[in-house]
């Protein structure tokens, strides 16, 4: 049988987006543009572009894509007028129209030329239609296969063209973004150089590796990949663990024709993911530096883009590889529920603990055949610390070592550094910023007394080489000061900064250090890091500096920051004055904020002024919506209409802040406009829509409340039900609620079950709940187990509370370990408590405010204080506390001072709180009552 060759491909048939994105990554192979990317997002004012890049010449070209059957000359005619006579993106000089259909009419190429030829200053000629993009794809398979597969690949494309398809390389060089894996450089990858042994350089740059049990977890990852499926996992640990040396051992297993791509950072990312070709590798090592980047906004956008990828089945094959330090993994992780929810979906059920120690086991097999172990290895298993052999290989002992002995100037600057680094500031550290910085770790004696050199011998002791590995601040590559050799940035060794971070929590720099980067910190991107964390410190004149210095770098972050501060604090007139300056520099919030008021304040025209600015800069949905908002107050309808469809086609975000619209139509009483949002908004794909509205209507007005969930119901909202049965409980009206409870059982919505055992349980009707709970438990709704252990506590049956509790414990529910931790230890079980209360620094407040509680307050303190003293400066605030209800103001005055020097959020709230009240000693006897 004869397989014969296609003719046409079926552009026609394609998703619009993909057959947008195919014409992008075409255009970049043909024209050779950098950078090329796609211009806008749908639902914004394009000017007729939908890819526009720049040309090696300096011009940019511009491309409209259209996917359509017939392409007309008054088509043609609406895209010549819309460029020539719009605001052309860059300035671009020419235009190339793209279409699906099967070819052009005469009629349309002659208006083309005519237009051409009256506007010789512009290229306007070219019209690329289904037959050329054709020809320009029979010699690059990969764009062919990408998008409509192998088979179709092989039956359209060129001959001489189809080897690519075996070894994914192409003569014009788009195989995505990224090398061949055969041709990465460990050490590039910043896999960690180990320890020399005697001087000698006979050993192998890279130790022999051993092999520990979270290997056959990653290694289940890459089996998973070799069957064609895409696969992230990110290997968690603390520094210096053998994280990145473990991902690289197991992409060691991938055949030839893999790639891997190495983003430079987030912005990198999201500018090239699109292109990502099946069997790559994508490594993101510290994954905290593309979903931790100070810019939200952004981290969530690339979370996004990371699930996309991870679900495309164009894309697959896909190893995504991360690793993390425990600090950052809880920071993207366990952020308030309404926050950072594209990247707690990308990482939950992906991460692979690292221990950071080997076993006794795991280093008896290491010294077990001496003479078959790697020199390096067996010098770290018998000298290093409790186990700590892989942080021994990367030289970090002799880092801190380094630190300890140090001159005062060079611990000076260590110190510098190591503040810089925990309160946000980038990897490069500048030598002005570090010199001035430093200066202020000394004595005003050290400072009298060093030579004119200090600085110079501080760093020089600091970078000479520590057993092999470079020191722990040393000159960042490729850096120097003009006319000089020294070098202009320097880097922190990442296991001397996680010292930091453990050991330096409870430091705030003095003034000087706060100066010194409003001079010279390394970036505007610093500052307003910098700021963010003064801010916390309670240090707001220097939060105030280092916004403005960040301003006249051209970022208003910060600015919107403090404004916003300076609101939560009833300083809502001096807020204004900074949210406009950050609003005129260009950040998007402060244009939302202002919006926001000038509309509460019904200056629509200010509003709408500023909707449109953060809408056209941003693409923010809450802009839009807000822009819409103003329009319909105005009586434009129509457009406003159309600003609320285009958001709400960018799916469930942009159906939720369509519900945050309704929301607020409703307490201005504007009912039947809201229900309207609402109903869109579920439409979209937002299930949470109508519960938002009708909640909004609880306790004020319920009828109405109970009209929108019966609307809910008709409209298909499975919540709704669910939603009702609770709210006609807390009328009272059981019958009702007991009604619509079944219904949403009925519908696989057995939490309703739960949630009316709850409410049955608050009333103390404890028979009806218990049997409600055990139902919903029965029907697989586990955390109603713990309700029943609460509710037996309650009615003061603790024997069977704490089998419930250790129960749910035992089913993998940690929930149940504070209530465990409390009852052991009001039950005289103390030893017990305090084995359980180890587990984390939230079950030894427990543990400590249980003690308190009993009039133990040395015994609660002997808890806490430890515990911060390890690393836990967050137990301050439950210390203070202690102390407070004791009736000792001035040692919660000093411990709330310390958790303020330490960034713990609420310590400045509550230090203002305490000092209120000792000026007022009638407050402190209320206090103690």
């Amino acid at each position: 049988m004869i397989d014969k060759k296609v003719d046409f491909l079926p552009f026609r048939d394609m998703p619009w987006d993909d057959f947008e994105r195919l014409v992008w990554e075409l255009v970049q192979a043909v024209e050779s543009l950098s950078p090329c990317h796609r211009y806008g997002t749908p639902g914004q004012a394009q000017g007729g572009v939908d890819i526009v890049g720049r040309a090696a010449d300096g011009g940019w070209h511009a491309f409209q894509v259209k996917q359509v059957t017939r392409f007309t000359e008054t088509n043609a005619r609406k895209a010549l007028d819309t460029f020539v006579h719009g605001p052309r993106p860059q300035g671009a000089a020419r235009l190339v129209i793209v279409t699906s259909c099967r070819g052009t009419r005469t009629q349309v190429r002659d208006l083309a030329h005519d237009y051409q030829d009256r506007h010789p200053e512009l290229a306007l000629g070219e019209i690329w239609d289904a037959e050329h993009l054709g020809i320009l794809l029979r010699s690059r398979p990969l764009i062919v296969a990408r998008y409509f597969g192998d088979e179709a690949a092989r039956r359209f494309c060129d001959h001489e063209a189809l080897g690519e398809l075996s070894c994914m390389e192409s003569a014009d060089g788009l195989v995505g973004p990224g090398i061949p894996l055969a041709a990465a450089d460990p050490f590039g990858l910043e896999v960690h150089e180990a320890v020399t042994v005697d001087h000698t350089t006979d050993d192998g740059s890279l130790p022999s590796y051993f092999r520990r049990p979270f290997d056959d977890e990653l290694g289940t990852a890459v089996d998973l990949v070799l069957t064609g499926r895409s696969v992230m996992r990110v290997l968690l640990g603390d520094s210096s663990t053998g994280k990145t040396r473990a991902a690289w051992e197991a992409i060691q297993r991938l055949p030839g024709g893999w790639r891997l791509w190495h983003p430079a950072g987030p912005g990198d990312l999201l500018d090239s993911i699109d292109l990502v070709a099946p069997r790559t590798v994508l490594w993101l090592n510290e994954i905290n530096r593309y979903l931790l980047s100070g810019d939200t906004d952004r981290d969530e956008q690339v979370a996004g883009r990371l699930i996309e990828l991870l679900r495309s089945a164009r894309s697959a094959p896909v190893l995504v590889l991360g690793t993390a330090w425990h600090e950052h993994w809880s920071t993207m992780t366990t952020a308030p529920r309404d926050e950072r929810a594209q990247t707690k979906a990308l990482l939950v059920r992906c991460w692979i603990r690292v221990p950071e120690m080997l076993s006794e086991d795991e280093l008896s097999t290491l010294t077990a055949e001496p003479e078959r172990t790697d020199r390096r290895i067996l010098q770290a298993a018998r000298l290093a610390e409790s186990g700590h052999v892989i942080q021994y290989l990367a030289g970090g002992p002799a880092q801190l070592e380094r630190y300890e002995t140090g001159s005062p100037a060079a611990r000076a600057v260590l110190q510098a550094a190591m503040d810089a680094r925990r309160l946000g500031h980038g990897l490069d550290l500048p030598h002005a910023f570090l010199k001035d910085a430093a200066a202020v770790y000394l004595t005003s004696l050290q400072r009298d007394l060093a030579r004119p050199d200090w600085f110079l011998r501080a760093v020089e002791y600091l970078s000479a080489p520590c057993r092999g590995v470079r020191g722990p601040l040393t000159p960042a590559a490729g850096s120097s000061l003009p006319n000089s050799l020294e070098p202009s940035h320097y880097r922190l060794s990442d296991f001397v900064e996680l010292h930091a971070r453990r050991h330096r929590q409870m430091e705030c720099p003095g003034a000087g250090f706060w100066s010194a980067a409003v001079r010279y910190a390394a970036s505007a991107r610093d500052k307003v890091a910098l700021s963010r964390e003064a801010l916390a410190r309670g240090r707001t004149k220097d939060a105030e500096a280092l916004a403005m210095a960040a301003a006249e770098d051209g970022e208003g972050a910060a600015l919107s920051m403090f404004a916003l501060w300076l609101e939560e604090h009833d300083k809502d007139e001096d807020a204004l004055s900074y949210f406009e300056l950050a609003a005129e520099i260009g950040d998007a919030e402060a244009r939302v904020v202002l919006a926001w008021r000038y509309e509460r304040a019904q200056r629509l025209d200010e509003a709408e002024r500023w909707y449109r600015k953060a809408a056209e800069s941003s693409g923010r949905f809450d802009a839009a919506v807000g822009l819409a908002s103003v329009l319909s107050q105005r009586g434009d309808d129509t457009p406003a209409a159309q600003l609320y469809e285009a958001v709400l086609d960018r799916g469930v975000f942009g159906a939720r802040v369509v519900e945050h619209q309704a929301r607020w139509l409703a307490d201005q009483d504007q009912h039947e406009r809201a229900l309207n949002l609402a109903t869109l908004s579920f439409q979209a794909g937002n299930s949470e829509a109508f519960t938002g509205l009708a909640w909004s209507y609880m306790y004020t007005d319920t009828p109405r409340a109970i009209e929108v969930f019966l609307h809910a119901i008709k409209a298909g909202d499975r919540n709704a039900p669910r939603e009702l049965a609770w709210v006609y409980e807390n009328e009272g009206d059981t019958a009702r609620a007991e009604h619509f409870c079944e219904i949403a059982v009925s519908l696989g919505e057995t939490n309703a079950l739960r949630g009316l055992g709850m409410i049955r349980r608050s009333k103390g009707d404890h028979r009806s709940a218990a049997g409600l709970l055990w139902r919903a438990y029965n029907l697989g709704v586990r955390h109603a187990l713990p309700e029943l252990a609460r509710l037996r506590e309650e009615a003061g049956e603790l024997k069977r509370a704490e089998r419930l509790y250790w129960r749910v414990l035992q089913e993998g529910d940690p929930s149940a370990e504070q209530d465990l931790v409390r009852i052991l230890e009001t039950t005289g079980r103390t030893r017990q408590a305090e084995d359980l209360a180890a587990r984390s620094a939230a079950l030894l407040e427990v543990l400590a405010r249980a003690r308190a509680a009993r009039g133990e307050r040395e015994a609660a303190e002997q808890v806490l204080v430890p515990a911060i003293r390890q690393g836990n400066p967050n137990l301050l605030l439950p210390l203070a506390a202690i102390r407070r209800q004791c009736g000792d103001t001035a040692g919660a005055q000093l411990v709330l001072r310390q958790a303020q020097d330490a960034g713990v959020r609420f310590a400045a709230e509550r230090l203002a709180e305490v000092e209120a009240e000792s000026v007022r000693p009638e407050a402190v006897r209320d206090a103690r009552s």
